[in-house]
């Protein structure tokens, strides 16, 4: 008896991870040549100003600039991804909410209220200021933008993606 119920247990298993998308773990190697995440790159008119305000918003590390020169800094966003800050010209960058660096925080209400505290004007995604929404796959986000205009999108998702993970 216990051996067909584990039997149709596996079964269902794997019918079900076979045919539904599946929660990956952030910084994963994927597809045919095992790419996966390792850096976003923004142009900006103030290193220090900028570097300054991933660190009061995000709190983000300061992480070793490989390149060393003085015109560019890393910030860590985890798991061996990061931030490359690089002062030069950013004239020709256009900026739209459609195209934005994604984070996800673990503790999603207390980041928005940090936000509203430091007095950081967010929005949702329908433009609504200092509201969040929520997208179809149950995440929460909100959106702001940097110094040099670029859009950040903050959401929950890692928490849902670990909640499924573990269902």
């Amino acid at each position: 008896m216990h051996k067909q119920i584990f039997f149709l247990l596996s079964i269902s298993l794997m019918l079900l991870s076979a045919c539904t998308p599946k929660a990956i773990p952030f910084g994963q190697e994927t597809g045919l040549y095992g790419a996966s995440f390792d850096h976003y790159a923004i142009n900006v008119d103030n290193l220090d100003e900028s570097v300054t305000f991933y660190q009061k918003v995000l709190a983000l590390e300061e992480i070793y600039d490989g390149t060393e020169k003085d015109n560019i800094r890393w910030l860590s966003l985890g798991n061996g991804m990061s931030l490359h800050v690089i002062q030069s010209d950013n004239s020709e960058v256009r900026t739209q909410k459609g195209v934005h660096l994604s984070i996800s925080v673990n503790r999603f209400d207390e980041f928005v209220q940090h936000l509203r505290d430091i007095k950081l004007q967010f929005f949702s995604w329908q433009g609504v200021p200092m509201e969040s929404n929520s997208r179809p796959d149950g995440a929460r986000q909100v959106y702001f933008k940097d110094p040099d205009g670029y859009w950040l999108e903050i959401n929950d998702a890692r928490v849902l993606g670990v909640q499924k993970l573990g269902s």
